[in-house]
């Protein structure tokens, strides 16, 4: 009779694996002001990396819908096309008022 390799377990190993869930960070947010500006916070723009002083965006939204419910903007060179940031309180706008 051969002889055959075995392994034996231990109680410890028996133990289910418990993975700690880790959430997420939240998301850098802004908001459209009564006034119709885009409002950006400062911690907002650090946490995207955007320097207000020199960013530059195109600015659009889906087309054909009624509601808008989410607002694009797109980094683009200085041009007559383009929004830049002004400062406001503690963080920076965009001013949009105008445009509906």
């Amino acid at each position: 009779m051969k002889l055959k390799a075995i392994k034996f377990f231990s109680p410890e190993e028996n133990v289910p694996e418990v993975k700690t869930a880790q959430k997420a960070a939240p998301l850098p947010t802004g908001y459209i002001s009564n006034s119709g500006k885009l409002v950006f916070p400062a911690a907002a723009l650090r946490d995207l990396g955007i320097d207000p002083e020199s960013a530059n965006f195109k600015i659009g939204t889906q087309e054909g819908k009624r509601k808008i419910k989410s607002v694009y903007l797109v980094p683009a060179a200085i041009s007559d096309q383009t929004f830049s940031f002004e400062k406001s309180g503690r963080g920076h706008v965009i001013p949009l008022a105008i445009i509906y």
